[in-house]
């Protein structure tokens, strides 16, 4: 029987590797290129169904408080619309890339998700008890003074001038400790202060760093003393109370228990959850010595 010398060759050419190949690869360059057609054509479509037009109305009664009606609701569609289109166009242009807010945005919305899905069961009388007895600073009512003043501001007569009037104030006082704190010499401090229960974070707030900060919470209670320079001055002090640190009761700070309980597990289960996704990723870091060149 003849056989037919294309039928021949085609069959060789079947067999040959590289032939099946250039095939394949043809196939897969066409596929390629009907999807990416496709994934195009559906960029360039924005649909508004009535699940948008719904979502639509919802934002714009959150904001607004108002129901729109059918004119409102399609301005809202079109700048809806417009949105779409510039926040396509800035995706296709890559203007998201680099760009420090957009990667700060992200990593908020990230940090949102997994807050969200951070579960672990809700704590019971036991697990509070426990935790409060192991955290009592947590639940502590701070340090705080009450006490007496006399300013002697730098701004009259300047700092040496404002040390020297303290100082004599106060050994007018010392020599008559039952007189008046109202003795002439001294200037209307330029800022109201809670006289009473005085807390060091309060103290720090106010005068910042200096003597008269550590004068409040170290003198003994009863007696002037200073000048102590604060960053407005010289004052002469008399501490008339000194409450210490306290723990409230746990009855009294259960509720307080059981937010800082739900934050410090939640904390953990976040982490949990990051350490879950750099798990992911391998972290290389060439400038650190031992990790690579």
């Amino acid at each position: 029987m003849r056989r037919w010398p294309l039928r021949s060759l085609w069959t060789r050419l079947k067999r040959e590797p590289l032939l099946q190949f250039l095939i394949l690869g043809a196939l897969i360059f066409t596929m390629a290129h009907v999807v990416q057609g496709e994934r195009e054509a559906a960029q360039r479509q924005i649909v508004v169904d009535a699940q948008l037009q719904r979502r639509i109305v919802a934002v714009n009664q959150s904001q607004s408080g108002i129901t729109p009606g059918a004119a409102q609701l399609e301005r809202l569609v079109e700048d809806y619309v417009d949105d779409e289109v510039m926040y396509r166009e800035a995706m296709r242009m890559g203007l998201d890339r680099d760009d420090e807010i957009v990667r700060r945005r992200l990593i908020q919305k990230v940090r949102f998700l997994q807050r969200d899905l951070a579960t672990f069961l809700r704590p019971g009388e036991t697990e509070l008890r426990a935790y409060y007895s192991a955290h009592p600073e947590l639940f502590a009512a701070p340090a705080s003074v009450s006490f007496e003043q006399l300013y002697f501001s730098a701004d009259r007569g300047g700092w040496p001038e404002a040390r020297a009037r303290a100082r004599h104030a106060l050994d007018r006082l010392l020599r008559t400790p039952t007189s008046s704190t109202e003795q002439g010499s001294d200037d209307p401090f330029p800022f109201q202060i809670p006289v009473e229960d005085f807390t060091r974070v309060e103290a720090g707030r106010l005068f910042g760093d200096t003597p008269i900060a550590d004068a409040l919470f170290g003198t003994p209670e009863g007696q002037w003393s200073g000048p102590h320079r604060s960053a407005y001055g010289w004052h002469l002090i008399r501490v008339t109370r000194r409450s210490p640190s306290s723990v409230a009761p746990f009855v009294e700070a259960r509720a307080q228990v059981e937010a800082a309980y739900t934050q410090e597990q939640t904390k953990a289960a976040e982490q949990r959850e990051l350490q879950a996704l750099r798990s992911r990723y391998e972290i290389v870091r060439p400038d650190k010595p031992g990790t690579g060149s």
